[in-house]
Order: C-alpha cells, then structure tokens, then sequence
C-alpha cells in the first residue's frame, strides 16, 4: 500500500511539460489503438494482398530509418516540442491519404510519412521525458506514462473493433466494409490531430550546449561509441523477430485463426489494459532486481506464450498466450528506455535514441516485408518461429552486455530467503556512461 501512495505521489509532482506530453501520448495512443486494429483489414478489403502490406511495413520502417538521425540531431539543437507537433500533424496527414486513396502509389508515399513521423515522436518523446523530471521520479515517469498509453489504448482498440459496426449499421453497409472501416479510420485521424493539442502551451528552457568534444568525432561525435553499439546491437535483434509477427498480428487473426473485427479489438484491447497495469510495477521491479536482470528475466518469461501462439491453432488460447506474453515482453520497456536515456549526455539523448530506433526499424523492415511474404506464400505460423529464436538471441545478447551493471542481489534474495532487501543503487546521473566515464533502449 505504501507503495501505491509512493507512485501517487510522484505523479502529482510531475513537472507541466512531462503532464502535457502525457496528455498528448495519451490521445496519440487512443488513435493508434482505433487505427492499429482496423489499418490492414481495411486494406485487404480494398483488394491488397498480404505480400504487399509486408512491403509497406518494410517502407513505414526504411523511413524511419532514413528520418531517425536527422531527427535526433534537430531534436538535440532546437528542442523536443516542435518536432512532436510535426511528428503529429504528418502522421494523421499521413493516415488520412492511406484511406481516401488507398491505390498502391498513394498507400507507399503515405507509409512513408506516417513512418518518418512517428519514428520523429518516438526520438524527440523519450529526452523530454528525461528532461522533464528529476532522477528520483524519472522511473515513475516512464512507467506511468507507458502504462497510462496501453491503458488508453483499451479504449482505442475496442473503438476499432466496435466502431464499424455503428458505421456499418448508419451506412447500411455491414460491419465489415469498406465504408464501415473507412469512417472508423477517420475516427483515428481526427484523435492524431487532438493529440497535437496538449503540445501547443508547452514551453521549453533555452539551453546554451556546447558540443562534446571527442578524439572519435568521425562518429557522430558520439563520447562513448562502444557503450551506443552494445544498447544498439540487441535491440536492432529483437526489432528483427517483432517484425516477423506484430505488423499483420490483426490479418493473422482474421485469415488464419477466423476473428472478427470486434474479437481482434477486443483481443487488442485486453492485451493493452494487462500489459498497462503490468507496467506500473517497473519501478518496483527495477529497484528490486536491477535493471538489466528485471528486462532480461521479464522477457525471457514471455517467450513459452509465444510458443504457444504459433503451435495452438485456437483463437481463445491464442489471445491468452499473447496477452501473458505482450505484458512480459513489454512491462519492462520503461525500464530499457530509463536505462538508456539517462546515461547519455544531454546534447545526445535524441541522438542516440534515433540510433537505436534505425537499427530497430531496419530489423522490423527486413522481417516485416519477410513476414507477409512467408504468409501469404508459404506458412502462417512459421514467422512465429522466427521470432522465437531472434528474441533469445536479443535478449541473451542484452544480458550479455550490461549484466555487470547491476548492483549484486541481496544476501537474503540469492538465498531465497524472505529476508528485506537491500538498498539498490542509486541511479546514475544523466550525462554518466555505464562504465563510469562521460557518455552517450529497446523493446
């Protein structure tokens, strides 16, 4: 209970820029919700086939890739808010264009906006969190924030699956056509704009920063390369495996396990309020566990409900095994982002987390465009497989690297004893690398 009051008490004190970013991810994440569940089904009505929704992914991904370094370095020099209110306003342009002109031509040039724009949101997002709050809440932050979005999104998936039929029935239509997907969609672009909103009172502290000076400024003149490859390299795996499954998870639903809209929203929409409710207890994990072990032990948990969702060809044990592992794989993701962001220095932060996210959209291009092609030509399951084996890899590799930055278990924990824990360590200040020297995320 003590806890639980602790929690509250960082919320209220939350600075008001990280409380209006709040806001606007919030809204940003009931839109992704409505859009997430009915995008592809709307799309495969229109006459597209599952190889060429892979192809989208692999340019929604190449964009970001292209867009991520460029973005991270404005982000650094001019500030956080200008390019969220961008990121927002391209990508509801960008939603917009894939419904009213969903013609091949259209849907690429279209993907590729709403790929640049979120991965701009997701660069600039991350260091005005960290910018917005002092060490001893940041934590508190990062997972109140993630678990209000998937929270949020319950709402906005059911809105997805459940929308369509109002339309349907207003239009005369059905629930499952074109017009009835097409209005709710709209539902979706007009939350993207609303959430731009909150944005527009936000007022950033000009800073004055000097450029790090380094001996290795051939690259990016990033203070601490080696640490940058060892946050990269891992995630850039896991990247890989997700996109083998996550981009076309609704199609996978409706063509292969026989789901309607409404069961694939509500699927959807309980996977988001357990996987949100999870990740308000990151921080006690993280203090508890140490960081490094509490993500790696978390995600390895989930990859046995993986298994089941490729080898149980039943829709019910499919959204169990998919709502036990979406909640471990990613009820850590505060955690990764916190660790990540708050060993680099400030003029880096956009920097390095534009690097981790081209590295993960350059694995989710490559396997998304792989995924829908092995779907459509060869197996709809097999892709689970390979997600499988790329997420031990990942996760092992992440392990590997930073399993010596955690600070010893407790006497009473190693024992299994239920004796009280020790302190953990104080977290390291921004602007310090894991190594200790000055330095410059994941799932």
């Amino acid at each position: 209970m003590s806890y639980i009051f602790e929690y509250i008490a960082h919320v209220r004190g939350f600075s008001r820029n990280a409380k209006l970013f709040i806001w606007s991810s919030t809204l940003s994440a009931l839109a992704s919700g409505v859009v997430f569940v009915i995008m592809n089904l709307y799309l495969v009505r229109v006459g597209l086939q599952e190889n060429f929704l892979g192809m989208l992914v692999f340019y929604s991904s190449i964009a970001g890739v292209v867009f991520a370094l460029p973005a991270g370095q404005a982000s650094d020099r001019f500030g956080r808010r200008g390019p969220l209110m961008v990121s927002g306003g391209v990508a509801a342009a960008g939603i917009l264009a894939q419904v009213m002109f969903p013609s091949p031509t259209m849907l690429v040039v279209a993907t590729l906006l709403t790929g640049a724009a979120f991965t701009v949101g997701m660069v600039a997002g991350g260091p005005l969190m960290v910018e917005s709050s002092d060490a001893h809440e940041r934590t508190h932050l990062f997972g109140f924030q993630a678990a209000l979005s998937m929270g949020i999104s319950v709402i906005g998936s059911n809105l997805g699956g459940l929308l369509p039929k109002l339309f349907g029935a207003l239009l005369g239509t059905g629930a499952d056509t074109v017009p009835a997907l097409k209005a709710t969609l709209l539902v979706g672009v007009a939350l993207f704009v609303l959430a731009v909103l909150p944005l527009v009172p936000m007022r950033e502290e000009r800073r004055s920063i000097a450029p790090v000076r380094t001996a290795g400024s051939s690259w990016l003149r990033l203070t601490n390369r080696a640490i940058v490859a060892r946050l990269v390299v891992p995630q850039a795996i896991i990247g890989l495996g997700a996109g083998f499954i996550m981009p076309l998870q609704n199609v996978f639903l409706n063509r292969y396990l026989g789901a309607s809209t409404a069961q694939i929203g509500l699927i959807f929409a309980v996977s988001s309020a357990v996987t949100g409710t999870a990740t308000l207890a990151s921080p006690l994990l993280a203090n508890r566990w140490g960081k490094v072990r509490s993500i790696a032990a978390s995600q390895l948990a989930s990859l046995p409900f993986l298994a089941v969702m490729g080898l149980v060809p039943h829709l019910w044990a499919y959204a169990v095994a998919s709502w036990i592992r979406t909640s471990l794989m990613n009820l850590v993701n505060p955690i990764i982002s916190n660790f990540s962001l708050e060993v680099v220095q400030q003029q880096e932060r956009a920097t390095v987390n534009s690097l981790i996210n081209m590295t993960w959209n350059l694995g989710w291009a490559v396997s998304g465009w792989a995924g829908g092609w092995i779907m459509q030509n060869v197996s709809y399951t097999l892709p689970y497989g390979c997600t499988f084996v790329l997420y031990v890899v990942g996760i092992l590799t992440f392990y590997h690297f930073f399993k010596a930055y955690d600070p010893p278990l407790p006497v009473g924990e190693r024992s299994g004893s239920r004796g009280r824990p020790a302190p953990s360590r104080a977290p390291l200040a921004a602007g310090k690398s894991l190594d200790g020297g000055n330095n410059s995320q994941g799932m």
